[in-house]
């Protein structure tokens, strides 16, 4: 099962979030013995992520936006549907769709699929 931060969802889909790279660089000053090394950090790119929540009840899908919205500008661990965790990812913007009906759920007591759209970077 997948999740962003405390939230769990049927599905996940879309790119894999990529972690931040290095490459060490070396460099020399004219009229000095040796060189040094320096690090420089190369930017993640931004990841888009769809998921698919199940709830009980209409208010519990409708708070989902307000409850995900709270996630805007923190740090949450994303674990998606093949097992793989991101630590220290950065919730950027998240878009809740508008509730979805189940007419016969399996296990019962899932009567609605609430849709999002996030859009997340790494960090580390």
């Amino acid at each position: 099962m997948s999740s962003i931060g405390s939230f769990n969802f049927l599905k996940m889909t879309g790119g894999q979030i990529h972690m931040l790279s290095s490459r060490v660089e070396e460099f020399s000053r004219p009229g000095i013995d040796g060189s040094g090394f320096r690090i420089l950090a190369k930017r993640a790119p931004v990841c888009q992520k769809q998921t698919v929540a199940a709830v009980a009840t209409l208010a519990d899908a409708n708070a989902a936006a307000d409850a995900y919205d709270a996630l805007k500008g923190s740090l949450v661990t994303v674990v998606d549907d093949l097992g793989r965790t991101n630590n220290n990812v950065m919730v950027i913007d998240v878009q809740v769709g508008s509730p979805r009906s189940v007419l016969k759920s399996v296990p019962t007591g899932i009567n609605y699929l609430v849709d999002a759209i996030w859009t997340l970077k790494s960090t580390v």
